[in-house]
């Protein structure tokens, strides 16, 4: 089994790759109803909330940030969960098992995380999923392009020399395994949109790929002049909503720690 393979079934039956699926066409199709050329809006308001509203679906669904299990309650009550997203929204939420996903942040970067891996998030322009440049986005997008890949059928691994191989990243004492990266896009104009998961890496020579591995997930919509499915919107109009009472809720089902995160999906 190959490592993406590998990495792709551990996600799989941890139930976290369905949430992401999930989410991303519900995040889309939020960000599709406030995006507003007129105003000024560009990529960089698409990437920032297609972040904001990804984040808070994944959070929703896995019990964390917001929504995580209050000290001394067992369970999240819907009428909680169900704000900021629809009816139909809410009922195709996967249903995870209690603590299989929790929040593992790397340097401000949100993350989500099973045993043995860790998903953060990145936007890019559509149809470019393989022009981008990691050293040029945050310093922890860059470091984890840089952890340890190892190589499917190597001829030779380093326990062979007496060497030690550790996966992850090697200054990131708060998680032991390897980090992927949920990148995404979505064009408002022609409404088409892609999910991808992978291994990243800074290139070693010019035209070197980007990616160890990626898989596509999802992808849809109409280009221009052509035919396609265009975004379900999933979303009210308000998108995934933070306006919520500080008060004590019942909780669907417990999440484990998270951290503050930042604005860099």
């Amino acid at each position: 089994m190959t490592a993406g393979h590998e990495a792709l079934s551990e996600l799989q039956m941890s139930g976290l790759l369905d949430v992401l699926k999930w989410g991303a066409p519900v995040a889309f199709a939020a960000t599709d109803q406030l995006f507003d050329e007129d105003q000024g809006h560009d990529q960089g308001v698409v990437g920032y909330l297609n972040f904001k509203h990804l984040r808070d679906l994944l959070d929703r669904a896995t019990s964390n940030g917001r929504f995580r299990l209050a000290e001394g309650l067992e369970s999240v009550g819907e009428d909680f969960l169900k704000r900021g997203i629809t009816p139909e929204a809410f009922d195709s939420m996967p249903s995870l098992h209690e603590d299989v996903v929790g929040r593992r942040d790397y340097k401000q970067s949100p993350g989500w995380a099973i045993q043995g891996y860790r998903v953060l998030l990145q936007s890019f322009p559509f149809g470019k999923i393989d022009e981008i440049k990691w050293v040029q986005r945050s310093d922890a997008k860059k470091r984890v392009a840089d952890q340890l890949f190892v190589r499917d059928n190597a001829l030779f691994d380093d326990e062979e020399f007496g060497l030690e191989s550790i996966p992850g990243i090697p200054d990131d004492d708060d998680f032991a395994g390897v980090t992927l990266i949920a990148a995404h896009a979505f064009h408002p104009a022609t409404k088409q949109f892609e999910l991808y998961i992978g291994q990243s890496k800074n290139p070693g020579y010019p035209g070197d790929s980007c990616w160890h591995w990626k898989e596509l997930l999802l992808s849809g919509g109409a280009p221009a002049g052509g035919t396609g499915i265009p975004v379900t919107h999933q979303m009210p109009s308000g998108g995934a909503s933070t306006d919520v009472d500080d008060v004590p809720v019942r909780i669907k089902r417990a999440g484990a720690g998270e951290g503050a995160g930042a604005a860099n999906g």
